[in-house]
């Protein structure tokens, strides 16, 4: 006759194992499935803790790609993906629906589950390159669709140290103007763009993991702090780009709120336990320029507003006390000796290659001649090689202007490191991260694929955390779709 353990003194048993032993151990059965997704056994030791790459969406380019640290060959594992082990899907491959690679591409990214869109937004679904699992989302009740593929934005709420379960917002997008303002000429025009916007009730199309279907949310306008008093449909309309703009602006999501950067001066808060949203002022005028490409993303200091303009660095961090809501300045950096020192570097005809490498499946037809390699080791960012960025005497083979500043060269933000003062930022698909406190950069790898038609520009970029939630989501497994 078995012996029958207590369920305490089993839990404290199974919670001593290592995660990966633990994992495997939650695939025995389902009472030790339930006992470790009970108790959270597994929840917090599969948290993201480091950064694995940058994901990247091309104009133009029908996949995105993920430019990471290398991986040796010898890195398989024994235990299943499913059940924690194995490696990052880095090629991107395993873990979309076989259905979907025809045209896909990644608009948002939430501590290791990325949102993804098929056809323009014809199709949504989620996935964890780290367990190589995926649900595909059912479509919205048609009568209620924010815009349908026209939707400002589509966003990730997710948060595994409180729940394996996540939710996806469709933000309407802005209202069409009425034929009658049409006719109206210059007076409907204005009519129209003097409209408050949002509203107040916000009806917002939310997806809930655990349950597995959409919901009508409402939402309510909440003042305070740097909060606007009224917005408007002029206010709300994105900045204007002639450059390879990004589809929707980014978002962050910081204890159990998503902040989504909405129009050029303004991000949207959205309360996920209230209901309630507020309209925060961007801490500095976003002029329309194709060069200039704000950033808001999580940072170790939490939330937080990247800008980049005339080649000075600036990043707020946002703080909220007792209700109040306010942008604090927290670094800027002249990069001027950054680019200087890049232009002197010699990347010769061939891009290099750094510790950084995107990783894709090329078939043998397009391959090209393989690059030059600068660094087989794997990316430390305490200790790896730096340029340096001391030296002001450098020879400059490229166009000048009359203030010294090299026209062709510019930064642009890719995203905050989580969990260092460390910021990515790209030139001409040359990846890098800054180090904020020193100022010192590291050349990371060269991020355009392999094979393609004429050069690549940058939609979209995605610090990307792995983390080991996947199979924790209740109703989705592997090659699963959601429950109807």
């Amino acid at each position: 006759m078995a012996l029958q353990v207590p369920d305490d003194a089993f839990a404290e048993i199974l919670g001593r194992l290592p995660p990966k032993s633990l994992a495997v151990a939650r695939c025995v059965c389902k009472p030790w499935r339930e006992l470790v997704d009970g108790r959270g056994l597994l929840l917090r030791r599969l948290l993201p803790r480091s950064v694995d790459g940058v994901l990247f969406n091309y104009v133009g380019h029908h996949r995105p790609h993920l430019l990471s640290r290398r991986r040796p060959s010898s890195s398989s594992s024994s235990v299943p993906a499913s059940c924690g082990g194995g490696r990052v899907d880095g090629d991107l491959t395993a873990s979309v629906p076989a259905g979907d690679r025809a045209w896909w591409a990644v608009v948002d990214h939430r501590d290791g589950l990325l949102l993804c869109d098929v056809y323009w937004g014809s199709r949504l679904f989620v996935c964890n390159p780290a367990t190589r699992r995926w649900a595909t989302l059912p479509q919205p009740p048609p009568e209620r669709e924010p815009g349908g593929a026209c939707a400002a934005g589509k966003y990730l709420a997710f948060d595994p140290a409180v729940s394996p379960h996540y939710e996806v917002l469709l933000i309407p997008a802005l209202p069409e103007k009425a034929a009658e303002d049409a006719v109206d000429g210059d007076e409907g025009a204005a009519a129209y763009l003097s409209m408050e916007w949002p509203p107040s009730p916000y009806k917002v199309e939310v997806f809930s993991s655990e349950t597995g279907r959409w919901v009508e949310r409402v939402f309510v306008r909440e003042e305070g702090g740097e909060a606007a008093a009224t917005t408007t449909v002029e206010d709300m309309k994105s900045w204007e780009y002639t450059f390879a703009r990004p589809r929707q602006g980014y978002s962050v999501f910081w204890k159990g709120a998503l902040y989504v950067h909405s129009g050029g001066y303004f991000v949207t808060r959205f309360s996920m336990s209230s209901d309630k949203y507020q309209i925060i002022r961007t801490p500095i005028i976003i002029r329309n320029n194709k060069f200039v490409r704000p950033y808001l993303g999580k940072s170790k200091m939490g939330v937080s507003f990247g800008f980049i303009d005339d080649y000075q660095l600036s990043v707020w961090i946002l703080k909220e006390s007792a209700g109040q809501i306010k942008w604090v300045l927290n670094y800027q950096h002249d990069l001027w000796a950054a680019i200087n020192q890049i232009d002197s570097f010699d990347f010769g005809v061939h891009q290099i290659n750094g510790p950084w490498v995107l990783e894709e499946t090329i078939p043998k037809y397009r391959m090209i001649e393989n690059k030059e390699t600068l660094s087989d080791k794997e990316w430390d960012s305490d200790n790896d090689d730096f340029l340096d960025t001391e030296v002001d005497d450098f020879l400059i083979d490229t166009e000048v202007d009359d203030e010294g500043h090299n026209d062709f060269a510019y930064f642009r933000i890719l995203g905050f490191h989580p969990y260092k003062e460390v910021i990515f930022l790209e030139e001409t698909l040359r990846t890098f991260a800054y180090h904020l406190n020193s100022s010192k950069i590291q050349y990371l790898g060269y991020s355009c694929p392999k094979y393609c038609y004429g050069r690549y520009t940058i939609h979209e970029s995605f610090v990307y955390t792995p983390g080991m939630i996947g199979e924790l989501n209740g109703h989705y497994g592997a090659g699963q779709s959601s429950p109807q």
